[in-house]
């Protein structure tokens, strides 16, 4: 039971926004039809991450009915689709590919064999997460052992994130992890077509390419380009643009082609930090930049800081489309809900308890602001004023205060704990476990 009567009430206000987003088909985006009325993939999984947690049995067929639906409307080589209509089974292709999906679709079958234990309804959908396991695969177009992921082809999709993508390695991380723990758990033996390389490897990855942090002993920063330089010369060549900027408090959000983007990606960082990308070290620095730049200020939490302004080397005209995303809106730097309820997880995760409840106050006051009435649950609110701007009802916005609050009070995190435990050896053994936290970050 919460302290506070804002954050019961909201709790409830949650429940009843999921219940509307209810269909046989499983959840819609939104409850109402001039939202999102389609069963999106990456939504209707991260609202199966809060509907999980309430132990509700109509929820929880919501969840199972939404990976049906994801499975039936797969292509033939393992795309699992952006969105699906559940009135007509229209299958839109306004957006660019979102490899996303497919990873949240894996994701999502760990997620419900853990809270069900079901086997038998995994084994039912096993050829299809394998097809999804193999399609991405694939879109690791060069073999390093990261994806490459076009322009705005993932949650993100009116914004310029492209080729090694934070938030999308750091979910192909925890889809090959988790993948491998669904094969066991099946009996299965290894797949004839393996990745190019495991969970670790990706793990590994991450951290040497996308975590900037030029230590003041120069033979440790020579060590870290001889590490890159025999995975991969093209990021050997990369790192030496990339250390000009030193060092930086979060994982940049993208790197491509002697190029890379440098603000801090909100939802990135903080799956880092959740699925154990991140050490101790790293989400420290990370909750704590968060923290310092008002990432959750005056709502939790913004998608990206700072946002891009026009005439910036990584500006889009087509961020004017709609005026959706001018800075501080939408993608570039608007706050989005769902993100905070991602952000308390971590604060939980990472000890720090009082911050998580301090921002779970806010989470219930943003979803309270409403366009025309209380308890909206809005998508996304503007990054200065604080006021909404997107469609109302929202699923994920509700689902992720169940489960920010599920986490306050609980201390547990579903999919994360587990992914944790699974979390393999070796890359335990590469963590640091102490915080540096002179300039430059590293040791001196």
């Amino acid at each position: 039971m919460a302290d506070s009567p804002l954050i019961e009430e909201a709790r409830k206000q949650a429940l009843d926004v999921l219940y509307d987003c209810i269909t046989p088909h499983g959840f819609r985006a939104s409850a109402l039809k001039e939202g999102y009325p389609q069963i999106w993939s990456r939504d209707s999984m991260i609202v199966s991450l809060g509907a999980v947690t309430t132990g509700d049995p109509q929820l929880l067929e919501a969840c199972r009915a939404s990976l049906v639906t994801l499975k039936k409307h797969q292509s033939s080589r393992g795309l699992v689709q952006l969105n699906v209509n559940p009135d007509n089974s229209y299958v839109s292709t306004e957006n660019a590919g979102a490899v996303d999906c497919n990873l949240w679709f894996i994701l999502g079958h760990f997620l419900y064999l853990e809270i069900t234990g079901d086997l038998d309804f995994l084994k039912s959908h096993w050829l299809q997460v394998k097809k999804a396991m193999i399609w991405l695969g694939y879109q690791d177009m060069n073999e390093c052992g990261l994806l490459e992921v076009p322009e705005a082809g993932n949650w993100m999709d009116l914004f310029a994130v492209r080729y090694n993508v934070l938030y999308d390695n750091v979910l192909y991380y925890a889809s090959t992890l988790a993948y491998e723990e669904m094969r066991k758990c099946i009996s299965l033996e290894a797949d004839v077509h393996p990745a190019v390389v495991d969970a670790d490897g990706i793990h590994e990855r991450i951290n040497l390419l996308m975590w900037i942090d030029r230590s003041w002993v120069a033979s440790d920063f020579a060590e870290h380009l001889e590490k890159l330089k025999t995975i991969r010369l093209e990021w050997f060549m990369l790192y030496h643009n990339v250390g000009t900027i030193s060092s930086r408090p979060y994982y940049l959000p993208w790197v491509a082609f002697r190029e890379f983007g440098d603000w801090c990606d909100g939802l990135g960082n903080l799956l880092a930090i959740l699925t154990g990308v991140a050490d101790r070290h790293h989400t420290e620095h990370i909750l704590r930049y968060m923290q310092q730049v008002g990432m959750a200020e005056p709502y939790p939490t913004k998608a990206i800081h700072p946002p891009i302004q026009p005439g910036d080397s990584n500006w889009r005209e087509y961020y004017r489309s709609r005026t959706l995303n001018l800075p501080n809106q939408y993608h570039n730097g608007g706050i989005w809900p769902m993100v905070g309820g991602f952000h308390i997880a971590a604060l939980v995760r990472y000890g720090w308890h009082s911050e998580a409840r301090h921002l779970l106050s806010l989470l219930a006051e943003v979803n309270h602001k409403g366009l025309s009435g209380n308890w909206d649950f809005n998508e996304w609110i503007h990054g200065e004023s604080g006021h909404p701007m997107g469609y109302s009802k929202q699923a994920w916005s509700a689902s992720m205060f169940l489960y920010a609050y599920h986490a306050v009070y609980s201390g547990q995190l579903p999919l994360f704990d587990k992914l944790l435990k699974v979390k393999p050896f070796t890359a335990q053994g590469r963590e640091i476990d102490k915080v540096y936290k002179q300039a430059g970050g590293g040791p001196v």
